[in-house]
């Protein structure tokens, strides 16, 4: 009964092998009528030549975008040391008076700022640079194809949350109430940070880059490293600033609000294949679709999002150690320990394969949906904790 399918079996096997003969061993030195083929090795050498060049095309990209290395949530226990922060003047008003609270001791959300750069950068490969990435699956966008962009928009999602989180260590946490000179270490961290994610070392297929030799990415990223340690290295010192304020702690959550609001929204467009209509009285298409497993480009948004949410488990830790009095103070812990648990909630989300079905489906789940409502839940408990800090 099975001798069809055993044979079709064996026929594909066979052509397989045929194939793979053809393509890795030189053709017979005599054709069937018994002549010799025209410069067989020399034939035979360039078919080598161009495997080997599509194999070391392909191979050291999957080997660095498959998964991301050391990806693991108990980091921020890694990082972290118990806040040896110590008051900078005579008076401390944590809950953001008129007083100061100027505080020296090395800055966790600087340091857990390192662990993330060398994370994304010495841990793994920086992929968003790499050729491989910008040029595609031989011409076809690796956005369009169902796995191999994950990593590239996870890197993204961490890049998005370091680079926030610096800009509010230059412009705010650094200086005293935003009218003292910024801080040169933390101006040039945000500024390394800032730069293009997209520039290797050499771009010869990409216009909007330089054709190089150039620094790439990956290394301005790098070089924050130092310029982060040298700024918590004076702080331990206090030759520098850290304003651990009330309203610098309301300001710092405020556009981290932001920033998750935003990839709530993009999430929710994007999982909408319906929507209501009050003008018609009846559902129209949305500005997303419901194709589950068949829309290859929700990987991105979902990934995305998971990297902000885990770059931002580690920050938000680091700021309650660096916050501790203002937080105690003002009586945060509870709040802030339900804000923790929905960022870490969000973080674990680690489906196979991402889908962007239904609400409601049964085969086909909507994931986005999913991350966008624990986004969502962790950014509601930021929005309480700022309400507190503005009585």
């Amino acid at each position: 009964m099975f001798d069809p399918l055993i044979d079709f079996i064996k026929r594909i096997f066979a052509a397989v092998r045929t194939f793979l003969r053809s393509l890795f061993l030189p053709a017979p030195k005599a054709k069937p009528d018994g002549t010799a083929p025209r410069l067989r090795l020399i034939r035979y050498g360039v078919k080598i030549g161009i495997v080997l060049l599509i194999l070391a095309y392909i191979v050291p990209f999957i080997w660095h975008a498959l998964l991301v290395r050391d990806f693991n949530l108990a980091y921020p226990q890694q990082v972290l040391k118990p806040s040896q922060m110590v008051s900078a003047d005579e008076q401390v008003d944590p809950a953001g008076g008129g007083a100061t609270s100027r505080s020296c001791g090395r800055s966790q959300i600087v340091d857990m700022q390192v662990h993330l750069i060398r994370f994304l950068t010495e841990t793994n490969a920086w992929v968003p640079a790499m050729p491989q990435t910008k040029i595609g699956l031989f011409g076809i966008d690796w956005e369009n194809t169902p796995y191999l962009d994950n990593k590239a928009s996870f890197q993204h999602g961490v890049l998005f949350a370091l680079r926030r989180v610096s800009i509010e260590l230059a412009d705010v946490l650094g200086r005293v109430r935003g009218t003292s000179e910024a801080d040169r270490d933390l101006q040039a961290a945000r500024g390394a940070l800032q730069f293009d994610s997209e520039t290797w070392w050499f771009n010869p297929f990409d216009p909007q880059r330089p054709f190089g030799p150039t620094t790439p990415s990956g290394r301005y990223y790098r070089n924050a490293i130092g310029t982060f340690e040298r700024f918590n290295d004076r702080l331990e010192q206090c030759d520098a600033l850290f304003d651990a304020r009330a309203d610098n702690l309301r300001s710092f959550l405020s556009r981290i609000t932001a920033d998750l609001g935003s990839a709530a929204d993009a999430l929710a467009k994007r999982s909408i294949g319906t929507r209501y209509d009050p003008a018609t009285d009846t559902f129209v298409p949305g500005e997303g679709n419901d194709r589950g497993w068949f829309d290859f480009r929700a990987d991105n948004y979902f990934n995305e999002a998971l990297g902000q949410v885990y770059a931002y488990h580690g920050l938000l830790q680091a700021a309650r150690l660096d916050f501790a009095e203002v937080i105690k103070v003002r009586g945060l812990d509870d709040i802030w320990n339900r804000m923790e648990a929905h960022v870490a909630q969000a973080a674990a989300l680690s489906p196979l394969i991402v889908s962007n079905g239904r609400e409601d489906g049964f085969l086909m789940p909507d994931h986005l949906a999913v991350m966008a409502q624990a986004v969502l839940r962790a950014r509601a408990n930021m929005t309480e904790i700022r309400d507190i800090l503005d009585r």
